[in-house]
């Protein structure tokens, strides 16, 4: 394919320039075929709208010559756009494709990448962390001219390896923010069918990491490392708004902390194991969960035991997820005593699209972790 203007020109027919018409009572030789005369009709239409052969008057043996310039340089063209792999499945305009699956993760990128970048989130709002997502059409499609893929990792995304395996480019960054982050700063996960799955001896660790902003830090430098692989040519750009977003997050931090830090009960039961590293981070305990995964009820003795856990522990608070059904947590605050609520946080936050333009990536994520940190204070008091 032609580069933009050689392919906005030899789209368009414009009557031919009176020069051109110079011998047009016979332009062609009496062997010209009718395939051979329609070609050099197209080529005459698609140069005539170029400026600089409507400029002073031109012999015709110029105008072959001009001719002959225009068609190598129209090769050369060619030639250089397919080596850059600008074609099909390539940047959009001159921004970095980034592909992403949750939206915290997509507000860290555009963070970081800014103008630079087209960011794209996988996992639409209502499908919760993306435990159980199933890529859609769209999704599959801008997957397959994605730069950088960036997910959490820790086996949040499991159906994203056959995803880059059908329709990802083979030179595509793949970014696993969550390997950024050291090993004694993860916590093991208490999803009994990830422990299942694991090999002997192997530690499964939960993956909700970007609920404590201390570890996002890691996972904002990973994808920012990403960037700079991808597109190397901006790296003092995305160094820069990394630089400025982990700032942000240290002072989001030490916020969240001075918030959290008068609330008298600490310990409640979540919807499913999302607060693992937020809970002990500010000072919090979680100390049951109503589904081991989104989706997976509790049966009737696993709910007997939370029931006892609550009156036991004189838990006040059941944190539901406005993307999960919280049924079976109203079962448990009703069962349990008449002094339980039932309480909405949101670990994953909503479509990116419907923030105002206004709203800077950054103070999406920053709203999102204070209205959790609010609404657990408000019903942990």
């Amino acid at each position: 394919m032609l580069s933009a203007p050689f392919h906005k020109y030899a789209r368009i027919r414009t009557p031919l320039h009176p020069l051109l018409l110079r011998s047009a009572s016979s332009p062609y030789s009496p062997s010209t075929t009718r395939s051979q005369r329609h070609l050099q009709e197209r080529r005459i239409d698609a140069l005539d709208t170029l400026p600089y052969l409507w400029k002073g008057a031109l012999s015709v043996k110029k105008l072959r010559r001009r001719l002959t310039f225009f068609a190598a340089t129209a090769v050369i063209a060619i030639l250089i756009v397919g080596a850059c792999g600008c074609g099909d499945g390539s940047r959009t305009g001159s921004r970095l494709n980034v592909a992403t699956t949750i939206a915290p993760l997509y507000f860290f990128c555009r963070g970081v990448g800014g103008d630079l970048t087209q960011v794209e989130m996988l996992v639409p709002a209502g499908a919760g962390c993306g435990h159980t997502f199933e890529p859609t059409a769209s999704s599959m499609k801008f997957m397959s001219r994605a730069d950088v893929f960036v997910q959490n990792g820790l086996g949040l995304e499991s159906w994203a390896t056959s995803v880059l395996e059908k329709t990802a480019r083979p030179d595509i960054v793949k970014v696993d923010a969550a390997d950024a982050i050291p090993t004694d700063r993860l916590l093991p996960t208490q999803d009994t069918e990830e422990l299942e799955k694991a090999k002997p001896g192997e530690v499964v660790y939960d993956p909700h990491v970007w609920l404590d902003p201390s570890l996002a830090i890691f996972q904002v430098e990973a994808i920012r490392d990403g960037f700079v692989k991808a597109d190397p040519s901006n790296a003092s750009a995305y160094r820069k708004n990394a630089r400025e977003f982990i700032d942000n997050l240290k002072t989001l931090d030490e916020g969240l902390k001075g918030e959290l830090s008068g609330v008298r009960r600490k310990a409640f039961i979540a919807a499913h194991p999302t607060w693992t590293y937020f809970a002990p981070h500010f000072g919090l305990v979680q100390a049951g969960e109503v589904e081991e995964l989104p989706g997976k009820e509790p049966s009737a003795a696993q709910l007997r035991e939370l029931i006892e856990k609550v009156r036991e522990l004189n838990i006040k608070a059941v944190f539901v997820e406005p993307q999960l059904s919280r049924k079976a947590a109203e079962t448990l605050a009703r069962d349990a005593g008449p002094d339980v609520a039932v309480r909405v946080v949101d670990p994953v936050g909503g479509d990116p699209k419907d923030y105002a333009l206004k709203d800077m990536p950054f103070s999406c994520y920053a709203n999102l972790m204070r209205f959790n940190a609010r609404a657990m204070k408000d019903a942990l008091q």
